[in-house]
């Protein structure tokens, strides 16, 4: 199996486990986006070694306790886990960038 075709296979994962964002919704429905974050917080754990960047290990992190502590102590609000997640995100774009510019020069 290629380096390639590993890092495909990794994409299922989302997917697959919205099934399970689904079913903790009939529970709370508030927990629609901490289990979402939690979701795609593991879905970056395969990234580390992938590609070989501890940043994934940060934002895997970052995302599965912002997840686990937005369901658990956070206010009521219904979209906060999805503009965190949405931040978080952009700033590791912006982040990752700069470290492969960085190993590019």
């Amino acid at each position: 199996m290629s380096y390639d075709n590993e890092s495909h296979h990794s994409i299922f994962v989302v997917p697959i486990n919205l099934l399970l964002v689904g079913a903790v919704v009939l529970y709370r429905e508030i927990w629609f986006f901490p289990a979402s974050m939690i979701v795609v917080g593991s879905h970056y754990l395969p990234f580390i070694t992938l590609y070989g960047m501890k940043m994934f290990g940060v934002l895997a992190t970052l995302l599965i306790l912002g997840g686990t502590g937005l369901a658990l102590y956070g206010p009521p609000v219904f979209s906060l886990g999805g503009w965190l997640t949405g931040l978080i995100l952009i700033v590791f774009a912006f982040l990752g960038r700069l470290i492969v510019l960085k190993e590019e020069q």
